[in-house]
């Protein structure tokens, strides 16, 4: 599935050279050792396994998994696509299709050749379907470039595997977001000039000449869009309506209706009468999947309002209804401006879990008679950041973290005890992983995340947040090192207040040497080097230097924590909240009165 940094640098064709080049500059490489580098690395190095977090609690079965999914924020799309979870998470069902909103950004400096080879990896062993999209801004030449990407990354998945294209998110939010970021020529070339419909056709053309014809196509909206006769409908800020029509006229049933709903952020619900921090009432009919809580209901309008269009038109306008994003926040998002905020329970562990649990269990009745909507995707894989502020709505908190986050208090999804040092030395016996981490938290959760780790060993801080990082599976040798290195092995998990408990594997535990005496290698510690290992990059602002960003490209920047400077999440999320209490001014009136 994956390689390791080290194997990778030697079946890459690099032989060693960044490794060996870093550590010890003179030393030259016979091509037989070479060779035989090459060889034994080949021997250690097994794929690895399907990732699943792990978690002491259970949240029961997931029902109608088929129809879920999960949407991918951009730091699992650039950092870690090998630990798209196979299994929902804290559950058993197999979770077996993905909403990407980009197949890569320009800003992003990772490894787009192994996170699309892990991204196509998950999708075959999972037998999983994509929703894949690209973007439509006012800069032509950066949606050009979007494209080139998205059709790049299709052509590595059959088209079993793709389960539609999405152009385009959000964009009638653009009109709230400031004319000094789009500016009125720039919603006057998307909606009164044409060029989301020029778009959306070229795009839909070439994507089926590369044999993706019958695969669905769709362009995604927000409640706002349901507020018109029967879609938002006007000049100058958007034209929703028109572009429905179009779409269903030229594509029929293979036009899907995509809708984000989040009664997370919904300015029509207030704090309980006569409080100043309580919102029972509030919860009772958001954080909830009966026929009359508020994502049903807004589905409910949806379904009506589809087959409107339909009526006016004579055209396919009751087919796929897809939810492509919805979910909650636990801790508070930073982006949460209604008068929910002060309510602690709104944003607690316990409402996002209760949330997500009666999630997996929904059977997707919308109530009213209206059929089911045929896919919806959880909003979203890992917690991220919206124009650089911090969101919670993550299944997981960050790439290489082992556990879910829905856990009991305390859980560890494996434990660790001090087994050598810090001394002058390290193990000696053939690694896991030999490179870089963010600190000793990160060494240790790629430790766990590795079945086959036992140990690993911590080097002091380098640079930029950068840690030296050793996995080893068993410790019976020692080398010699100028760094003060310490060694921890790994034990069972620990789960102070168990629920439906999931053991960690248990293994035979290595031996350790049984002298203290270092036993000398060749290669001595890890120094700063020009040579290291690049660090990841931090995406700066949140500023768009060039043209308007899409609200489904990658708009959100990273902000790095401390002297680390890898992310701990990133996704491509809508406009800036305030923009979206405005639209569900205008749309909630319609959208509660749907019976």
């Amino acid at each position: 599935r994956e390689l390791p940094p080290s194997a990778r640098d030697l079946l890459g064709g690099e032989l060693l050279a960044r490794r060996f080049a870093m550590r010890q500059p003179t030393l030259q490489l016979p091509s037989a050792v070479v060779a035989a580098a090459v060889a034994a690395t080949c021997f250690w190095w097994q794929p690895a396994a399907a990732f699943t977090c792990a978690s002491d609690t259970s949240l029961g079965s997931t029902a109608f998994a088929a129809k879920k999914g999960i949407a991918v924020d951009d730091s699992t799309m650039k950092w870690c696509t090998s630990q798209i979870p196979e299994v929902w998470p804290n559950s058993n069902a197999a979770m077996t299709s993905i909403r990407l909103f980009k197949a890569w950004d320009a800003t992003w400096e990772a490894d787009q050749a192994a996170a699309w080879d892990n991204l196509a990896a998950y999708v075959t062993n999972a037998g999983a379907q994509v929703l894949i999209g690209t973007q439509i801004t006012c800069d032509e030449a950066e949606d050009n470039q979007a494209w080139e990407w998205t059709k790049a990354l299709v052509k590595k998945l059959h088209p079993d595997h793709v389960m539609g294209l999405g152009i385009g998110n959000e964009l009638e939010l653009l009109q709230y977001k400031g004319t000094d970021m789009v500016p009125e020529s720039c919603l006057k070339k998307i909606w009164e000039e044409g060029y989301l419909w020029q778009q959306f056709q070229r795009m839909v053309s070439e994507f089926d000449d590369l044999g993706f014809d019958a695969v669905p196509v769709t362009s995604v909206f927000t409640g706002l869009g349901l507020s018109g006769s029967p879609f938002y409908e006007h000049a100058g800020k958007a034209r929703v309506n028109s572009f429905l029509v179009n779409a269903t006229k030229a594509y029929g049933d293979r036009f899907a209706f995509t809708w984000n709903f989040y009664p997370y952020f919904d300015p029509n619900y207030g704090l309980d009468a006569g409080t100043s921090d309580e919102c029972t009432n509030a919860l009772n009919h958001a954080a909830c999947w009966g026929p009359e809580c508020s994502v049903p209901v807004q589905m409910r309008m949806a379904r009506a309002k589809m087959a409107e269009l339909a009526t006016q038109t004579n055209a396919a306008g009751g087919g796929k209804l897809w939810i492509g994003e919805t979910g909650w926040s636990s801790d508070l998002a930073e982006t949460l401006k209604t008068n929910l905020k002060p309510c602690t329970t709104w944003s607690s562990m316990d409402t996002f879990r209760n949330y997500y649990r009666d999630f997996l269990a929904w059977d997707l009745d919308i109530g009213g008679n209206q059929q089911a909507p045929d896919h919806v995707f959880w909003f979203t894989m890992r917690d991220s950041h919206n124009f650089g502020a911090n969101e919670y709505f993550g299944l997981i908190t960050e790439c290489d973290e082992p556990a879910c986050k829905v856990a009991s208090a305390g859980y560890e999804a494996a434990t660790y005890s001090e087994f050598d040092g810090p001394a002058a030395r390290s193990c000696g016996d053939a690694p896991l992983y030999n490179d870089w981490s963010r600190g000793e938290e990160n060494c240790k959760n790629k430790c766990t995340l590795d079945p086959h780790c036992k140990y690993f060993g911590i080097w002091p801080h380098s640079h930029n947040g950068h840690y030296w990082c050793k996995l080893t599976s068993t410790c019976t040798t020692w080398t010699s090192d100028s760094h003060q290195v310490s060694t921890h092995k790994k034990g069972p998990a620990s789960s102070p207040e168990p629920i439906a408990s999931t053991p960690s594997p248990n293994e035979p535990e290595p031996t350790p040497a049984p002298s203290p005496a270092p036993t000398p290698m060749p290669v001595p510690a890890p120094t700063p080097a020009t040579s290291a290992p690049t660090p990841s990059p931090s995406d700066g602002s949140g500023d768009d230097p060039q043209g308007v960003k899409d609200p489904g490209s990658s708009t959100d920047k990273e902000i790095p924590t401390g002297d680390q400077d890898m992310p701990v999440g990133a996704a491509s999320r809508p406009l800036a909240h305030t923009a979206l209490l405005l639209a569900w001014a205008v749309a909630a009136p319609l959208v509660y009165n749907t019976q």
